[in-house]
């Protein structure tokens, strides 16, 4: 998913401890990949951030709680560009937290004293273009989330569905464009309708629907 070999990356923390971790760990899956992490950038509250905004990022690793700010506000702001993919790294594992996080638009929901191997798989599973939920946060989704749907109630066409489906499996735009054979602008088309139709505004509520639709 990653073709540059100098992706640009975003971190957000203001715990200088906590920021060095996740970027080690960030620079440990890099090195695996084959790439660096030259245009890796550090921040450390909201004002030095939204110095940035606009600017072009690969991914984003947003801590929520910062001492001038929310990182939800920042995870909003990101998203605004739709190729980006976010990640929340918090301590926080509460259901309104985690809703509030896939309701801004982030992609993966992190959790800061997770196992260091489980925290890097969860980096490398984003940075390859799937939502990435640590496994605790994803099973709660699954609970809370509607019950399993009647085929015949489901609202999404049969293309939607197809789309639902590769984008479930962590297919971008222009790939599920390649696969399916029609445009980019045509398959944005068809996520704005899911998105609409399915009431989620994440690539990460996304997966959650495919799941529970038995479409992954």
């Amino acid at each position: 998913m990653m073709a540059t070999p100098h992706p640009r990356i975003l971190v957000v923390d203001d715990l200088q401890p906590a920021r060095r971790l996740l970027v080690e760990a960030i620079q440990a899956v890099l090195e695996k990949q084959g790439k660096d992490g030259r245009n890796l950038v550090e921040t450390s509250s909201f004002t030095e951030t939204a110095v940035l905004f606009g600017q072009k990022f690969d991914f984003a690793f947003i801590d929520l709680h910062l001492p001038d700010g929310r990182g939800w506000d920042i995870i909003r702001n990101l998203k605004k560009d739709p190729d980006i993919l976010v990640a929340a790294v918090t301590v926080m594992d509460d259901r309104a937290s985690v809703e509030a996080t896939l309701a801004a638009g982030a992609d993966g929901y992190l959790i800061k004293d997770a196992e260091p191997e489980l925290l890097h798989f969860r980096i490398e599973r984003l940075m390859a273009g799937e939502p990435s939920l640590s496994p605790a946060i994803a099973r709660m989704m699954l609970a809370h989330f509607r019950p399993a749907l009647d085929p015949e109630e489901d609202p999404l066409t049969a293309r939607e569905r197809e789309v639902l489906s590769l984008v479930g499996r962590g297919l971008r735009a222009r790939e599920v464009a390649d696969h399916l054979q029609i445009s980019a602008h045509t398959v944005r088309d068809h996520l704005k309708s899911i998105y609409r139709k399915l009431d989620v505004s994440s690539r990460a509520e996304v997966a959650i629907e495919a799941q529970r639709r038995n479409l992954t």
